[in-house]
């Protein structure tokens, strides 16, 4: 609508700002979450680009104590907002049920992928205080899982 295009026309103005604030938050969040490498694979920029970050994803290693829900479970009691990996491995979505499809491999990483993928945000008006409390908050869960197992 007219209305919607006037709103994003305004918002250009900031998007420069955005980007910067977006990546500033990506920068602390990876710098907070580097000591957790051994339990999370932690993102990078493809060499050569310059994101934009959307948000910060993060996929729990296989011989993690703990696995993807259960961090999600974690952080969303801390009213630290998740999102899963949006498609996942497309062939196990239900729209695929039925369908003529030509399969390579076993898609063994593609199921890692979907089922051990959280993103948090990087959403500009994140302060520094949040994006802290959400790293503090993924270590302390590490450090309980590493003591108990789970």
């Amino acid at each position: 609508t007219d209305m919607q295009a006037a709103v994003g026309v305004a918002q250009l103005d900031k998007l420069d700002d955005f980007i910067a604030r977006r990546n500033a938050n990506f920068k602390r969040l990876l710098k907070g979450l580097k000591p957790l490498e051994e339990f999370l694979l932690l993102p990078k920029a493809t060499k050569g680009s310059e994101p934009s970050w959307f948000g910060f994803p993060m996929r729990v290693r296989e011989d993690a104590p703990f696995d993807r829900n259960a961090l999600v479970r974690f952080l969303e009691g801390r009213r630290i907002a998740t999102r899963l990996l949006f498609g996942g491995s497309l062939v196990r979505q239900p729209a695929y049920a039925g369908l003529d499809y030509r399969v390579v491999g076993d898609l063994a990483n593609t199921d890692r992928i979907m089922h051990g993928t959280l993103w948090v945000g990087c959403y500009p008006g994140l302060t520094p205080p949040m994006l802290a409390y959400m790293a503090e908050s993924i270590h302390e869960f590490v450090r309980d899982a590493r003591r108990t197992g789970r």
